[in-house]
């Protein structure tokens, strides 16, 4: 289960915020979103990030928050919340 999440997982400029930069400048508002990161600089270490869209489409900031760690062929629960920088 948890290698399907994986798949998902993107840079921080990845196809989920580019379309979301084109929306925010299109509808001139500021998007807060949250996304699977892969880190490329850290390994590839996956993250929950915040990433914050401004209302000219540019990347104002992003947030690497925590991981989660999921129990193996069950539901989505996250069983433990792990420090970013483990």
């Amino acid at each position: 289960m948890l290698e399907r999440w994986c798949e998902f997982a993107e840079p921080v400029n990845g196809e989920s915020t580019q379309f979301l930069q084109e929306f925010a400048l299109k509808y001139n508002m500021v998007i807060i979103s949250s996304i699977l990161e892969r880190n490329i600089n850290h390994g590839g270490t996956l993250w929950n990030t915040a990433v914050i869209i401004g209302n000219h489409g540019n990347i104002i900031d992003s947030l690497e928050y925590c991981s989660f760690l999921f129990k193996l062929g069950t539901s989505i629960e996250p069983i433990a919340f792990v420090d970013c920088n483990c």
